[in-house]
């Protein structure tokens, strides 16, 4: 199962301004356009303030995120109000052509498939732009279109991937099953800070590997409350043991060890200016003493691009009550050092989000990853699951354009499973499978077949012949 068929449009920003816009069909290039960046002075500080509102989660209402989204798309595509094939020029017409083209769901879903916007920021010039919410690209209303008036990153059949600029190819992001998946949670002991809520995510994660035998999921955690198979460490164990489990030392030993597919990191960090002038996110690990071990997002990115079957990291910042330590940007500085460093997707949460949030995020996008769908899907899928639970007030209306995913190759992370290893991995049935019950015209199963049916329970045959042909279940 591979999911709907994805189109692709595709948006370079060149370092001289130059916008490229280029619809891809089945890997064809459509049509392709070119313009430029359009912003003055006035529009990069209204998209600063605005950014600046939202890390600090004070920007919620619909009316001010279409402001924010609005001014990104003029910035970025132009302010043609017209399609393409009406005559409009630029990226913004073609995007326009693009999205109307492609159908809502249910309208036919033997053509459906989604539009994934790529956007690839290039040159050092335009590193302010790359720390932007593109996430939240809004199409402006155009009275004479339907299709216009919606975030990229809400919409059933858009979804939106950044891609950063590598020197070669992008490394391949398809492995065989079982994923190897390393769970990660940095927690230092401190009495300042609260333990990490991880448990559903964790669960989630346990759920997959015995679901199948480990068929499709292997699974090995690094956390200060589990043991490596997931199992929670009793209380009485000390917090000795489960501060060194966590260290950075370990964290290396594990990744050198098990080399893993997949690395979920759930922590605190912070974002500084290094003496060298440079802005640096870096992450706490626990160091066996009541002060953590900071770590830099280059650091740790530099380490991690060696590793030769990591194809996903997932980071995941846990909430902090005090603004100036807000572990989102550090969470940011490390996802574009590690896409930078050719790891093949990175997952991130870029600003501030509820922890529930985001861990109902990340178990419906495992869910969808296990199901051999491509990681934009399995993405796409998870933002919609927390836009949807935000409609009818469960979430803020903002979340859906906080996570942000960095892709290079557009395949399903999880490739086709060996027939043979399948069979050989999976757990015997306790018992088998009742034969199915036909329904008759009211749809009830017939008297016939419940008449025929006997549970594959020996005790329930005994009882049975004991009984002279009667049931008789105590």
């Amino acid at each position: 199962m591979t999911g709907p068929a994805v189109e692709e449009f595709k948006i370079q920003i060149l370092d001289n301004g130059t916008v490229r816009g280029e619809w891809i069909h089945l890997g064809q290039s459509r049509t392709s356009t070119e313009g430029s960046v359009d912003l003055d002075d006035l529009r990069r500080r209204t998209i600063d303030v605005l950014t600046d509102l939202l890390r600090r989660n004070q920007l919620t209402s619909e009316e001010e995120l279409k402001l924010l989204g609005d001014h990104l798309f003029v910035t970025l595509l132009g302010r043609e109000t017209r399609r393409y094939s009406e005559g409009g020029r630029g990226p913004g017409a073609l995007l326009r052509d693009a999205v109307r083209e492609v159908p809502e769901s249910g309208e036919d879903e033997a053509r459906r498939r989604l539009l994934r916007v790529r956007l690839e920021i290039r040159g050092t010039g335009n590193a302010h732009l790359a720390s932007w919410p593109w996430e939240y690209l809004h199409i402006p209303v155009d009275p004479e279109d339907y299709k216009s008036d919606i975030f990229l990153g809400e919409s059933a059949e858009l979804m939106l991937t950044r891609q950063m600029p590598l020197a070669g190819g992008a490394r391949p992001i398809q492995v065989q099953p079982p994923l190897r998946v390393l769970f990660v949670v940095l927690s230092p002991r401190s009495e300042a800070l609260p333990d990490i809520e991880y448990g559903s995510v964790l669960a989630e994660l346990v759920k997959l590997r015995d679901g199948d035998g480990g068929a499709r999921i292997d699974l090995r955690v690094l956390a200060q409350h589990h043991m490596p198979d997931g199992t929670e460490i009793p209380d009485e164990d000390g917090d000795a043991e489960r501060d060194e489990r966590a260290t950075y030392e370990s964290f290396r030993m594990e990744v050198e060890r098990w080399a893993p597919h997949v690395i979920h990191v759930i922590s605190r960090g912070r974002y500084l200016e290094t003496s060298a002038g440079r802005s640096c996110g870096q992450l706490a690990f626990p160091s066996g003493s009541s002060e953590p071990l900071w770590i830099s997002d280059s650091d740790l990115a530099n380490y991690l691009m060696s590793s030769p079957r990591l194809r996903l990291v997932f980071l995941q910042a846990c909430e902090t009550a005090e603004t100036s330590s807000s572990p989102y940007p550090a969470i940011s500085g490390v996802a574009q050092s590690l896409a930078q460093r050719n790891i093949p997707a990175v997952v991130a949460m870029h600003f501030q989000i509820n922890s529930a949030v985001a861990n109902k995020f990340a178990r419906t996008f495992y869910q969808h990853l296990m199901r051999h769908t491509r990681i934009e899907v399995a993405m796409h899928e998870a933002r919609q699951h927390i836009y949807f639970g935000s409609v009818v007030g469960e979430n803020n209306r903002r979340d859906f354009g906080l996570p942000v995913l960095y892709l290079g190759d557009s395949s399903p992370l999880l490739g086709p499973q060996p027939q043979a290893a399948s069979a050989s991995r999976r757990r015997p049935s306790r018992r088998q499978s009742a034969p199915p019950l036909t329904a008759g015209a009211t749809g009830v199963p017939r008297t016939s077949d419940l008449a025929a049916y006997q549970p594959s329970r020996p005790e329930l045959h005994e009882t049975t012949e004991r009984a002279g042909g009667e049931r008789n279940i105590a």
